[in-house]
């Protein structure tokens, strides 16, 4: 997964209703509400066009808020001031956070946020195993069951489980140990009802680092696993 934010004129913010086709002249601010203006791009800055994005407030989790992108890979909605929303992006194989807004203060007025998400690959966030181990934790079900049913939804799509690893160990150890973690997920989703020939797995050890091996934070960062669609183009998202 690939997410970057960029934050522009926040003197002013803004709660929304869902509106796929409209942009901030169609919306106006008031004492309780602030107008943001979103642009939804992949790494290659191209538009996401007609895509789902969701906005939950993170101290108010029930202003959940639901748009989709023009053709144009924008939109624009309505926030309720006084909070940070967490952004999910919808994706093949489910709905991921792809960022957060900045506070929405009771003073924003209009504002605007580039999202910049990879919906063909994305790091299962959640999963933890046992230590130099294959074997997971029940706290990964979740993401692992919610990660399923968008595959459910999605029946053409084909893809990928990485596993990657830090430079902690010997490179051979690493390599097996991140194939045996990749098999493990792989195995899980199988056995819940993912066709076999819908899904992979490949351990890439320490080979495709996304943060500075030298650093605690940055090892624990490599040690992941990631979902990758194989056959992008030949599928849409479903939604239920």
């Amino acid at each position: 997964m690939s997410v970057k934010m960029k934050f522009l004129n926040l003197t002013a913010l803004l709660l929304t209703i869902p509106f796929s086709l409209v942009w901030s002249r169609d919306l106006v601010p008031d004492d309780k509400h602030a107008v943001l203006n979103v642009t939804y791009t992949n790494n290659d800055d191209v538009p996401h066009a007609r895509k789902k994005l969701t906005f939950v407030g993170q101290n108010q989790p029930k202003n959940k808020i639901v748009v989709k992108t023009n053709s144009e890979g924008e939109t624009a909605l309505l926030l309720p001031k006084g909070d940070r929303y967490t952004i999910l992006c919808e994706t093949l194989t489910g709905p991921f956070e792809c960022g957060e807004t900045p506070y929405v203060s009771m003073a924003a007025s209009t504002g605007g946020i580039t999202v910049v998400f990879d919906d063909t690959r994305v790091e299962l966030k959640g999963i933890t195993f046992m230590e130099n181990s294959a074997e997971f934790d029940r706290s990964s079900m979740k993401i692992l069951d919610a990660t399923i049913e968008g595959l459910k939804l999605n029946p053409r799509a084909k893809v990928e489980i990485e596993g990657h690893a830090s430079m902690e160990g010997d490179e051979r150890d690493d390599q097996v140990l991140s194939a045996e973690r990749a098999y493990s997920v792989r195995k899980y989703m199988v056995e819940h009802g993912i066709a076999e020939g819908r899904v992979t797995a490949t351990g890439y050890g320490s080979s495709q680092p996304k943060a500075d091996n030298s650093t605690a934070a940055g090892r624990r960062a490599n040690r992941r696993v990631e979902i990758r669609v194989l056959n992008p183009d030949e599928v849409e998202v479903s939604e239920e």
